[in-house]
């Protein structure tokens, strides 16, 4: 019988899956930026929330930080909540709920998703969801909503323990907040899994078949097929430190695991300018060279950071004016001693357009959605 030896180079990915198989409520990961002349149904059917379309008033429903609320109805016969005579941040519809903890997974709890549509009475203003608990406030999401149409606010939050809590809206402008279809859904930690696992086997595994045929074309039957992954073939990446630069298993583990990195902290600005004026970028030239010898693409870090605690210890006590002349070698500042009417950041991009015009600009920013931590971190629609 006539052997026919097929070498192929195939670009797969590799599940692997625990034999228990968890069945869980699909994650909904619609959502939109635009503002809606309607609201959209609330995700999951409100989850833990009562009462979450406000279809029968206000029950379930409260005033918080001694605020007053009332029902509200749209010409077509929508009914919503909404906070009235607001003079204070806090004063917001609420409801209180009961978190679960994850028995599961000792460090973690129930993640919930957080999804509401908001409304104010004039102009626009950021609304935050919050979640009070145990004496803490959760920041758990945020928007920039505007008047005449609804903003979809969808966020989330781990609870580090079981015990009563509060989910509240918060706003530092003193207009009307209009609140409609309220939705808080837990998920374990292994459900949670499992839709990374589901995503995985629906973006990254399909069926493969091969037909195994002889110089003239005609087909072998019983051919051995050998098959050898020598490589991803979709961006894979991870983290990269500069130990990796005298490590050789180091060196080994990555390179037969990753396409694309980003360095940990060589290419910040505390680590190449440690004391000012003595520029030193030769750990990440370095490990520059060492990514690209193994066709490994690298994205670099942010230019600046809009962190006190992120700069070099000495950036923190120059001038404004001091600090202009040291970011214009590298690029990076507090915004507010610069001031707002400098427009900092879209003069950093244009500048940094201008020095590769063909390198890709990002928006590098964390923690704004599943696990929003930042007050300041508020999706906005941005003019292109």
């Amino acid at each position: 019988m006539e052997r026919a030896w097929l070498f192929l180079l195939l670009w797969v990915a590799v599940l692997l899956s625990a034999a228990r198989v968890v069945q869980s409520l699909p994650y909904d990961y619609s959502s939109s930026s635009e503002c809606l002349p309607e609201p959209l149904e609330a995700h999951y059917g409100g989850g833990i929330i009562r009462n979450s379309d406000f279809s029968a008033g206000l029950k379930g429903w409260s005033s918080f930080g001694y605020g007053v609320i009332a029902e509200g109805s749209s010409a077509s016969g929508n009914v919503f909540a909404v906070a009235v005579n607001r003079t204070r941040p806090y004063q917001s519809v609420s409801q209180k709920v009961y978190l679960q903890n994850d028995t599961h997974y000792t460090l973690s709890g129930e993640r919930g998703r957080i999804f509401a549509e908001m409304k104010v009475s004039d102009g626009s203003a950021d609304v935050i969801a919050v979640v009070k608990t145990n004496g803490e406030f959760i920041h758990a999401g945020g928007v920039d909503a505007r008047s005449g149409c609804w903003t979809i606010l969808k966020g989330g939050l781990t609870a580090a323990a079981a015990g009563p809590a509060e989910l509240y809206f918060e706003s530092n402008a003193t207009v009307d907040v209009w609140v409609d279809n309220v939705s808080l859904q837990p998920f374990s930690q292994e459900e949670w899994s499992a839709h990374h696992d589901a995503s995985i086997k629906k973006s990254r595994k399909k069926t493969v078949r091969f037909h195994a045929k002889d110089s003239a074309g005609n087909p072998v039957p019983g051919a051995q097929v050998r098959i050898e992954h020598v490589r991803n073939g979709f961006p894979l990446g991870s983290a990269m430190s500069g130990e990796i630069l005298s490590n050789p298993a180091y060196q080994r583990w990555f390179t037969s695991r990753f396409t694309v990195t980003t360095f940990e902290n060589e290419m910040k600005w505390y680590s190449t300018e440690r004391v000012q004026g003595r520029e030193d970028y030769s750990v990440p030239d370095a490990m520059m060279r060492f990514a690209k010898s193994h066709g490994i693409s690298v994205r670099g870090h942010n230019v600046f950071w809009d962190d006190p605690n992120s700069q070099p210890a000495w950036a923190k006590w120059l001038s404004g004016d001091q600090l202009k002349r040291a970011t214009a070698k590298r690029i990076s500042f507090y915004e507010n001693k610069l001031g707002s009417e400098a427009e900092a950041s879209a003069a950093f991009y244009r500048k940094a357009h201008e020095m590769d015009n063909v390198a890709n600009m990002f928006m590098n920013d964390y923690n704004t959605l599943e696990q929003p931590g930042d007050y300041n971190a508020i999706p906005k629609q941005v003019p292109r």
